[in-house]
């Protein structure tokens, strides 16, 4: 694995951030700018359809006690809600 150059106010707000590296290397390839990484990030997840989930229960779109009967294709809709979002080696950003 190649080590990250960082320019100096890049690894600044790096040392000043509670995240770490690998994190601003997907903000990077996500086009975020790293001054909004905290507004942005979403945190990691496995896939897109476990993010969009979370993120649809914790919002209260989705109520967290689904009856079993009920099925959702999680893959569509994360398709339509990743509109909206950028991942990069399972990390999630909401496009600013």
């Amino acid at each position: 694995m190649t080590e990250i150059e960082w320019t100096e106010e890049e690894q600044d707000i790096i040392d000043a951030s509670h995240y770490d590296e690998e994190v601003f290397e997907a903000a990077r390839e996500c086009g975020i700018e790293f001054e909004n990484v905290d507004e942005a990030y979403n945190g990691a997840w496995s896939s897109d359809e476990n993010f969009v989930q979370q993120l649809l229960e914790d919002t209260g779109c989705i109520p967290s006690d689904l009856p079993g009967y009920v099925h959702i294709d999680w893959e569509s809709t994360a398709r339509d809600i990743m509109m909206d979002y950028c991942e990069h080696d399972g990390h999630y950003f909401r496009n600013l």
